[in-house]
């Protein structure tokens, strides 16, 4: 997928009108449900702004968050996060917002207690923004202090607007945090924009007490107590406060104050007083405080006792020496410092660069840091790359591209801090182009242990190098996929679906043989192999080379991970992909998948979700991969689950787009049967299947319909169809469908439809010739026209007829005669001229005038009668 950008003018650089996506991620500075929050800066401004990262399968996805961005461009408002475009690459949302350097007021409260002056302040700003959303007909629905921002002056800034949504009507949809949700929302009713308000009230306490309301309870009994109990405001706060607070929490929708009837209560309009203002003593004391201090008189500092920062410098320099890093930082310049450290790295001295480095992290900001690089300092610590491994992983991570350009490169075969490499790996990802890249990450030795050991321990950066990896020409070998499928996958859907998406990528890129990758969208394939081998004894090969590389007991291990189908459709998606890869053709591992059983229920549950819900089409493309799989599993079905095949089947069945496979899984089903010789019988209105115990029921009506339903691909569906046909515990169908009464019509119709494709004529011509014929056989001859068509079934069943003169037999022939005639050609028809097609209608006129008798007859491979061939017509 192309890159998109869309910036507001603002973040546009007139010297990189190309390249205005641009933007260096520094550190993470939140983490939710739909993504994580970068600090980010602009490498042709310099300016900082907020990207928030969201990864993304499929279009419905995106679209789904491009509500967001939708939402956010046509908010304007000093309280509101401000919007400044978004990047969209494959798979990846990049939302360009405005940064707030103070962090959320969650972070704030973590620091310390917030008093009642600090917290009105903030919530003022809130309900100013609070009511400009309102008033855009916006409601928020995730009000709580982690979402309220402040920038560097102290502004609060509404933000997360995943969850919010549009007034157009009550937003049915639960959303939101659970301890500041709404009683409203909390019992399905909706949300309104007052719903925000009770919101708003939590926030309030969770700010003035450091946790919302009913903290203490979980899960079920703090939902109970929000809809039911009446939460009391501690009484340490100020009457107007509490007055506020039971305004929020008035549970009846409808009284509850809106955000502009809230900026009028006392509490909101309370002048501010400075924290200190009550320990103020009157004016009118006239007491001389000074006089209770004695003046003494100190004595000038000793020599030893002045601080000498060459001193301090000389006493880090020396090896095992003590040192004070707050003495040093405050005695001595930055620049010096750095100096001191690079000439520590140089002799190998990194215990003390780590501790000085630790001291400059957390109270100088990476002053020092930042002026060691810039003297050149990481070529220093890369001279002992073994012993500063622990200073890079735990300082210079932010700084990979810098490490990159100082030639870190070659080290990091031999580095062992798993992130550190991750780190590189990534970033030398995003300089060159993406061949260059795959080819250095083969290269390294310690590549696997990387990938396998960031898996375990949840790294982003692990996840995305192998799925980027496994997309490119990467040697995933044996052992690789050994170690991944020691991972506890069973404790984070994630590394599940990293896993089974990346050994997907890796199977479907080794594969030898070409397969039909949507059964329902394709014309021409019937999806049978088409593998030619050289010598019979190369007969049992796969058509994947490469599964030679699945460890033993991959199938077992990957079965034991069979989701349900209510799981995350796109957990259940790749599940069904790893199992037709690694199955594929391989006769050994259908038959284990068909043993486990497990396959063919999820795929029944699947379709019986698909058929009452939306029909979405990656639930389709989730149906279709599986139904090529089922297609072939059908091939080496056993008894056990023959009863789940031909329900799957059925299934399918009642799926327009997905006849032609669940015809063709039913055929395989009836072959099964046969072959066992399970007792197969008919009655007015099914064909049964008697199973050991079980009698698995086929409607007649469910196959009839097929043939008269609007099967997009008839070219596919009709040879299939006419092997179901021909198959003895069919015999009754050709009378169905000869019978129904829109059999003419639907004849010429498809011959209208597909007048261009010869071979689809010939086809449907066959199959005509096929039912036609046992028509003939089966139909009881009568003129009587009220006689039931169940009643005419049965009674065939128990005898022999044979036609004499047939109407609908009449019909055809007539038809087929006129169809090809020079003077009735429509526009593009062919196969005027085909001797085949002749030679075709003219075996089923004969089929008016044919007797059946026990003679001797020259049958096709079908079990056919062929009559004697006969001149071709004019």
């Amino acid at each position: 997928m192309a890159t998109r950008v869309n910036l507001t003018p603002a973040q546009k650089h007139s010297s990189s009108s190309g390249n205005t996506h641009h933007y260096a991620l520094k550190q993470v500075v939140g983490k939710g449900a739909y993504g994580i929050v970068y600090r980010a800066v602009n490498r042709q401004t310099g300016k900082q702004v907020a990207i928030k990262v969201i990864e993304y399968d499929e279009e419905e996805e995106l679209n789904e968050h491009m509500l967001e961005i939708d939402l956010l461009k046509n908010l304007k408002h000093e309280n509101i996060v401000k919007y400044h475009g978004f990047i969209q690459k494959s798979h990846q949302l990049f939302i360009l917002l405005e940064y707030c350097s103070q962090g959320s007021l969650r972070d704030l409260i973590k620091r310390g207690p917030v008093d009642e002056n600090e917290c009105r302040a903030y919530i003022k700003q809130t309900l100013h923004g609070l009511r400009y959303l309102h008033e855009q007909g916006v409601i928020h629905r995730d009000i709580k202090a982690a979402n309220l921002l402040l920038d560097g002056h102290n502004v609060v800034k509404l933000a997360d607007f995943g969850v919010s949504t549009r007034v157009n009507s009550l937003a049915m949809t639960y959303a939101g945090s659970p301890n500041w949700m709404a009683p409203e929302v909390m019992m399905g009713q909706g949300a309104t924009t007052v719903s925000d308000i009770w919101s708003l009230g939590a926030t309030v306490v969770e700010i003035l007490t450091g946790n919302p309301p009913f903290h203490n309870l979980v899960n079920e009994a703090a939902c109970y107590a929000i809809v039911h109990d009446v939460y009391l405001p501690p009484k340490s706060l100020s009457s107007t406060c509490r007055k506020f607070m039971r305004a929020c929490f008035q549970k009846i929708v409808f009284q509850r104050p809106t955000a502009q009837d809230l900026l009028k209560y006392d509490w909101i309009t309370e002048p501010h007083k400075p924290s200190l203002e009550r320990f103020r003593e009157g004016e009118e004391s006239s007491e001389d405080w000074r006089h209770d201090f004695i003046e003494v008189e100190v004595s000038p500092f000793k020599e030893n006792d002045v601080a000498d920062a060459q001193q301090n410098l000389n006493r880090l320099r020396q090896p095992g020496g003590h040192f004070n890093p707050y003495l040093i930082f405050n005695e001595c310049d930055v620049y010096s410092i750095a100096t001191c450290l690079i000439d520590l790295c140089q002799r190998g001295q990194l215990k003390t660069v780590e501790e000085m480095m630790t001291y400059d992290s957390q109270y100088k900001g990476g002053e020092c840091k930042n002026m060691f690089i810039t003297l050149g300092g990481i070529p220093a610590l890369l001279s002992n790359i073994g012993l500063a491994e622990a200073v890079l992983s735990q300082f210079f991570i932010e700084d990979v591209k810098e490490l990159i350009k100082c030639g870190i490169l070659p080290y990091c075969g031999s580095i062992a801090n798993v992130h550190l490499v991750l780190a590189v790996v990534a970033a030398y990802g995003a300089i060159v182009d993406f061949e260059t890249w795959c080819q250095w990450c083969c290269k390294l030795p310690n590549i696997e242990d990387v990938i396998v050991k960031g898996l375990e321990a949840d790294d982003r950066l692990a996840h995305d190098t192998l799925l980027s990896l496994s997309d490119a020409n990467f040697p995933m070998k044996e052992s690789l996929i050994a170690r991944l499928m020691t991972l506890p996958l069973t404790l984070n859907k994630r590394l599940t679906y990293t896993v089974f998406k990346s050994l997907n990528s890796f199977l479907e890129r080794k594969s030898v043989g070409s397969i039909d990758p949507d059964y329902a969208e394709t014309e021409s394939s019937t999806l049978e192999p088409q593998v030619t081998f050289s010598s019979p004894r190369f007969a049992n090969l796969s058509a994947y080379s490469e599964r030679r590389l699945l460890p033993e007991g991959f199938i077992d291990w990957l079965l034991k991970f069979t989701p349900n189908a209510s799981e995350d459709q796109h957990l259940v998606k790749n599940f069904i992909e790893l199992c037709f890869n690694a199955g594929h053709l391989d006769r050994v591992v259908l038959g284990e998948i068909v043993e486990h059983g497990g396959f063919l229920q999820l795929t029944q549950n699947l379709i019986q979700r698909f058929v009452g819900d939306s029909r979405t089409r990656y639930k389709k493309s989730m149906l279709s991969i599986a139904l090529n799989l089922c297609v072939e599993l059908s091939q080496e079905v056993n008894v056990t689950y023959l009863p789940t095949a031909v329900d799957v089947a059925l299934g399918f069945l009642g799926i327009p787009d997905f006849i032609t496979g669940g015809t063709e899984i039913l055929m395989h089903c009836f072959l099964f049967a046969m072959h066992e010789n399970c007792a197969i019988t008919e009655d007015s209105l099914n064909i049964l299947i008697n199973c050991r115990t079980e009698t698995v029921t086929i409607p007649r009506v469910t196959l009839l319909r097929t043939f008269y339903s609007e099967e997009p691909k008839f070219g596919n569906y009709i040879t299939k169809f006419s092997r179901l046909c021909s198959l003895p515990p069919c015999k009754s169908l050709a009378f169905d469908i000869v019978s129904h009464p829109h059999f003419m019509r639907k004849t010429k119709a498809l011959f209208d439809v597909y007048r261009s494709s010869l071979i689809i004529q010939i086809d449907f011509l066959k199959f005509l010739k096929l039912i036609l014929t046992r028509y003939t056989e089966f139909a009881p001859r009568s003129v009587r026209k009220d006689i039931p068509t169940n009643l005419l079934i049965s009674t065939a069943m128990q005898t022999n007829f044979v036609v004499g003169d047939c109407q609908v037999l009449s019909d055809v022939i007539e038809f087929l005669l006129s169809n090809w005639r020079p003077d009735n050609l429509r526009p593009n028809q062919v196969g005027g001229d085909s001797v085949l097609i002749k030679q075709l209608c003219r075996d089923i006129e004969l089929l008016k005038n044919t007797t059946h008798s026990n003679d001797t007859k020259r049958l096709e491979r079908n079990g056919l009668s062929i009559p004697a061939p006969v001149p071709s017509f004019p």
